[in-house]
């Protein structure tokens, strides 16, 4: 885009106070900086930590580059070129490389804009009022463009150094997941490899916008993704490394400690951040943890994700859970007899849909008569009536706390032998 001039700005010779505008700024440009400098380190907590050579040097040619540019701008009304523009996008990029945000970049050529503006007012006389709008009008044009390019070269920065970053983590995920993961492999990413992983295995539900009719259930689920992986980076220390998808999978979440190391104020950690996946994702989360080394991540990750089925499948309430939890589980889950009788326990509820969804639901709402009659629109007696009838036809009575671990053992039968992979546990 070419140098443009605003329409109606004709400025030759703006004068405030008797002193020409342009003469005045470029006279005072070093006390300028220097004030506005100085304000932005007690203004901005972010420039009172930066280095000393890098406030009175990379920071004091930003300010003074653009008050010398806005001076300019008083020679003919004329707008900052392609040149100028490129040169302020350039130097955006060189501080989002450094890591200073990008509000404070943006914020230091308005601060230098009010503190010019504010030098100029208290010169005015009465005569001077055309000659401030002028001023104001000029100033808005030229921030307009400045800080439009001072974004646009920090955000592509910030694409770039993103677009590594996610390559680099992308690396080390492939190389860990295929067991060939090492100190050089995780060096050459520019990574770190921790002293151990948490595998996490996720699994979302839909979100109610997935299911809304007039909504589009591809953008709500991404959406939902989206915010499961913002709070993932909130909440991990350190890079965690995934693999999802909008109905769940994989995440590495470092440990500082290898895996026997682990506290349970660590697991609590865990828990927690599972209740904040579940908050930003606004559905039922069940997550799957097993601790591993990194060259036992090949082993862990299928032993995560099958805990989640079988959490899902056993009709637990969303939640974390590690092996031990759902050991009882997990074994019957293996082919075999005993697989098959558990699986048979619930033979007599075959054709009876509204008994199993009634029974699952139960035990996912922590036998909650109430919660599970509000879940299937029902009054809570058709609920008790439901559970009754289980037992008549089973044996088995859902409202009895020793039988509750053989239903869930045996819904998780049920569903694994229904499923069309159920051979090839």
């Amino acid at each position: 885009m070419a140098a443009y001039k605003p329409d109606g700005i004709n400025p030759d010779g703006i004068t405030v106070g008797g002193e020409d505008l342009q003469h005045y700024l470029l006279s005072s440009l070093h006390r300028l900086q220097g004030q506005v400098v100085e304000r932005l380190r007690v203004q901005l907590p972010v420039y009172g930590k930066l280095p000393a050579e890098q406030l009175t040097g990379d920071v004091t040619r930003m300010v003074r580059r653009g008050i010398n540019g806005f001076a300019q701008v008083l020679t003919d009304g004329r707008m900052p070129g392609p040149e100028q523009l490129a040169e302020l996008s350039s130097s955006a990029a060189r501080r989002a490389e450094e890591g200073l945000p990008a509000e404070a970049v943006v914020a230091a050529y308005f601060l230098g804009a009010r503190l010019c503006v504010d030098e100029v007012a208290a010169r005015a006389r009465g005569e001077d009022l055309a000659a401030l709008t002028t001023l104001h009008r000029l100033i808005l044009e030229y921030l307009q463009l400045v800080t439009t390019a001072v974004t646009a070269g920090y955000l592509q920065e910030m694409r770039s150094t993103a677009g590594e970053r996610h390559s680099a983590q992308q690396l080390l995920l492939n190389a860990l997941l295929e067991g060939r993961a090492d100190t050089a492999t995780a060096g050459g990413t520019g990574l770190t490899l921790p002293p151990g992983y948490l595998v996490i295995s996720l699994s979302l539900a839909p979100h109610p916008d997935e299911r809304a009719p007039d909504v589009d259930p591809a953008v709500a689920a991404q959406r939902k993704l989206r915010r499961v992986r913002t709070e993932l980076d909130l909440h991990t220390r350190g890079a965690a490394l995934t693999s999802l998808a909008t109905d769940g999978g994989i995440a590495l979440l470092p440990c500082e400690t290898d895996p026997d190391g682990l506290t349970p104020a660590h697991w609590d950690h865990t828990a927690q951040l599972r209740t904040h996946l579940e908050r930003a994702a606004g559905s039922p989360v069940h997550a799957a943890a097993v601790p591993a080394l990194p060259r036992d991540i090949p082993e862990a990750c299928p032993v995560a994700a099958e805990l989640t089925h079988i959490a899902t499948a056993s009709a637990r309430p969303p939640g974390l859970y590690r092996l031990e939890d759902l050991a009882i589980e997990y074994q019957l889950s293996r082919p075999g007899p005993a697989r098959d009788h558990m699986a048979r326990l619930l033979d007599p509820l075959h054709g009876h849909h509204d008994l199993l969804l009634t029974l699952s639901t139960y035990l996912r709402h922590d036998a909650d008569r109430r919660r599970t009659a509000q879940h299937l629109n029902v009054h809570p007696n058709t609920v008790l009536y439901r559970l009754r009838r289980i037992t008549d036809l089973t044996g088995l009575d859902a409202t009895r706390p020793a039988d509750v671990p053989t239903l869930h053992a045996a819904l998780t039968c049920r569903t694994l032998l229904q499923a069309p992979d159920a051979g090839h546990h």
